[in-house]
């Protein structure tokens, strides 16, 4: 990065333990099949939907969504390359106060990471000796009502992906393990992965891409009951993505699942493990 944005603590560098020893631990965590094209559902929306007015700026009126942060536990998320020397960006939620953190770029490997923490959104750079191709981003440009955002990454530890309708900009307060107060922006869903049901746990920290395959968000929380998944405002990412990113083919309503699992297969988006004593 071309300089640390103020909020940040400082890189904790750890002893890693030999990662043999967690192998156990993560299966009984995880189990991913790579390279495996997903079988996606296909929407009856419209390839071009009808967007609405340009997403407007903060306001105390916006709607406030709670969020509480469950004590400390081994766990899996997703993390994405944003540049070329080795930094990942993945939600704050997934890593804060694990013992160790790992990428698993195979079946049954595991990279170490550092992470640093943003204190005052949900997110969090890891830095890795291992590198991949950065995604691009679109940070500059003004969100519209109704626009598709994809969420590519690992839900319930495996390979998937949700597409949703943007509806507004909210104002997550988190509280428990942590306590923050930041702006998101409000999805709707439209669909997801063919046999995948329930809670979209282990998506936190995916890229939200938009129709061109840029970034525009880093998935947050959900709200199963409302049908809304909620991503880091843009705003907070400006500082953090600041290489070019390697562009990818357009994402659409039929295809999604294709380009998802190839951001997987070339691991420029990937699974993170979180261990805990």
């Amino acid at each position: 990065m071309a300089r640390r944005p103020s909020g940040y603590r400082a890189i904790v560098r750890k002893r890693f333990p030999d990662w043999i020893i967690y192998g156990a631990v993560l299966f009984a965590f995880v189990y991913t099949a790579y390279g495996v094209e997903q079988d996606v559902v296909i929407l009856d929306s419209p390839e071009n939907p009808e967007l609405g007015p340009m997403l407007p700026s903060d306001s105390p009126r916006d709607e406030i969504v709670l969020v509480d942060v469950a004590p400390r536990q081994s766990g899996t998320g997703t993390a994405f390359a944003i540049n070329k020397d080795g930094l990942w960006l993945t939600a704050r939620h997934v890593v804060d106060s694990c013992n160790e953190v790992g990428l698993r770029i195979g079946m049954g490997k595991i990279v170490p990471v550092e992470t640093q923490i943003l204190e005052n959104a949900d997110l969090a750079v890891l830095r890795s000796e291992w590198t991949r191709k950065p995604l691009p981003a679109d940070l500059e440009d003004q969100r519209q009502v109704g626009e598709i955002g994809y969420f590519i990454g690992y839900p319930q530890g495996k390979p998937g992906e949700v597409v949703g309708s943007l509806i507004a900009r909210n104002r997550m307060k988190v509280r428990g393990r942590y306590t923050n107060d930041e702006a998101v922006l409000a999805w709707s869903e439209l669909g997801r992965s063919r046999n995948l049901s329930g809670s979209l746990g282990g998506l936190s920290g995916s890229p939200v891409l938009d129709k061109d395959g840029e970034i525009i968000g880093v998935v947050s929380a959900e709200s199963p009951r409302r049908g809304r998944i909620y991503s880091v405002a843009p705003r907070y990412l400006r500082l953090l993505i600041t290489e070019p990113g390697t562009g990818i083919e357009p994402l659409s309503l039929e295809s999604y699942g294709v380009g998802a699992d190839k951001l997987r297969r070339d691991r420029r988006v990937a699974q993170v493990v979180c261990l805990v004593d």
